[in-house]
């Protein structure tokens, strides 16, 4: 597949012109390269070329905060026609006028991915994202410069900063792409232009908010919109609403999965407290994380991959070095007691994963300890996932539940009605209240799930224990 093979340098003066501002910036400063376009004056760094960009929010202004990022080194900052006036006149000719500052930057990211003429990878889904980006990113790397989403920054702020962060000599760039409602992808995926866009499933995260599962759906395929001409669907074939979007959209793809109506088929799977084992197309891939939901992430990193043209054994290599990104998995041993740390997010996909993963790292003769948190952002689903989830818990054989928050009574309901005495099950309102509670149940070679959304703080139980 192609990549980009050149250097493409963005300098203030190019900024300017793709954001379409004007500026009284000198000619020496319209040369300089731009490093980072920050809306934090916080992080601007003396000398590096940074640029500030001041954002209107809710309930801030980033005008407000041009003077100290100029101050702090900033080459340039880009403000609106209104903001300009609230800037000490003698800072204003470092300033690029633009109407929209937010559409400026989305403006210039655009231009700046054309410019460079990389491989983008595109990826949007309910759960999984950030592993399935960090793992395509991991695997390209280990034969090309790649670029891709910084931290988290996956919205309609963060996608155009990601872009324009490149240093534009990067062969393949893999954004992510976030959403909590419908159309709010579709400008994203028209900046970035995928020419391969990986849907990872479709879940209950953020129904709430989508406000129904064919919403959800519908928010996903927007990806497609951005599709450049020659570029393709990767989707999670194991996925029945993923595979009638495609069909009934006419969308050119290819699937990944478990099941025999994938292309990009996991087979011979074998998995156990060390890790995960699987073939494909005959070519055996060993990851050292034992969460058989792992293999999913893996999948489209090893098909993008291989398209690109990399030998089979540098993917093998690169599968088989992959660790669990922070908080989303991590296996960590403390005090006897060995903690499966996933408490970036939750909902019910994510979650039901998660206690596989406990299921399949805990050997049979241990006990298996789950401490949920709440789920949020479901709507009017709230109730039933969380019941449904505490029934869950008691057939996958969990022995003992820590519930952690408002819905934990709905939790142990669950677990109740499955079968559970009310005397493994232990409710507390608040993550540090639960540190209490775990110092006087867990036991030495128990192992423990932290699963929760991420305002709960699950991770403080495992600071503290």
């Amino acid at each position: 597949m192609r990549g980009n093979n050149n250097k493409t340098v963005m300098t203030v003066g190019d900024l300017i012109e793709w954001a379409g501002g004007k500026s009284e910036l000198s000619d020496t400063a319209r040369r300089r390269k731009v490093a980072t376009v920050w809306n934090d004056s916080r992080k601007i760094t003396s000398g590096g070329g940074d640029v500030f960009v001041a954002l209107r929010g809710d309930t801030d202004d980033g005008h407000l905060y041009v003077e100290s990022a100029l101050k702090n080194g900033a080459v340039a900052a880009i403000v609106d026609k209104k903001g300009i006036f609230s800037i000490p006149e003698k800072y204003r000719n470092k300033c690029i006028i633009v109407g929209d500052t937010l559409k400026s930057i989305q403006k210039a990211a655009a231009r700046y991915r054309k410019e460079m003429g990389l491989l983008v990878v595109g990826i949007t889904g309910s759960n999984g994202k950030t592993t399935t980006r960090s793992f395509i990113s991991y695997v390209l790397r280990s034969a090309v410069k790649v670029g891709e989403t910084y931290t988290n920054w996956n919205n309609h702020i963060g996608v155009p900063q990601s872009i324009l962060r490149f240093n534009g000599d990067e062969w393949a760039g893999v954004l992510e792409m976030g959403a909590n409602h419908v159309g709010e992808i579709a400008p994203l995926t028209r900046i970035c232009r995928p020419d391969i866009a990986v849907i990872t499933n479709i879940g209950y995260a953020h129904v709430g908010l989508f406000g129904s599962l064919s919403k959800t759906v519908e928010a996903k395929f927007e990806i497609a919109e951005g599709l450049s001409r020659d570029g393709f669907m990767l989707l999670n074939g194991d996925d029945s609403r993923l595979v009638n979007g495609a069909k009934k959209r006419g969308l050119k793809s290819v699937f990944f999965g478990m099941s025999p109506k994938c292309g990009v088929r996991a087979r011979d799977i074998f998995v156990n407290e060390t890790g995960v084992k699987f073939k494909v197309d005959g070519c055996e891939y060993e990851m050292s994380m034992p969460g058989r939901h792992f293999i999913y992430c893996a999948l489209p990193a090893i098909h993008i991959a291989k398209r690109c043209g990399i030998a089979d054994e540098v993917v093998q290599e690169a599968i088989a070095s992959l660790k669990p990104v922070f908080l989303r998995g991590m296996l960590e041993m403390k005090k006897g007691v060995r903690f499966i740390v996933d408490c970036y997010n939750a909902n019910p996909s994510s979650m039901s994963n998660a206690v596989k993963y406990l299921v399949d790292v805990t050997p049979n003769e241990v006990d298996r300890v789950a401490i949920i948190g709440d789920m949020y952002e479901l709507g009017k689903y709230t109730n039933k996932l969380h019941v449904k989830l505490g029934e869950e818990l008691v057939k996958q054989n969990v022995q003992k539940i820590i519930a952690v928050g408002k819905f934990s009574e709905l939790i142990k309901e669950g677990a109740v009605k499955a079968g559970m005495s009310s005397k493994k099950i232990f409710l507390t309102d608040k993550a540090e209240n639960a540190v209490s509670i775990c110092k006087s149940v867990l036991k030495k070679g128990e192992t423990v799930l932290l699963k929760g959304s991420r305002s709960v703080g699950l991770e403080t139980v495992f600071e503290s224990f």
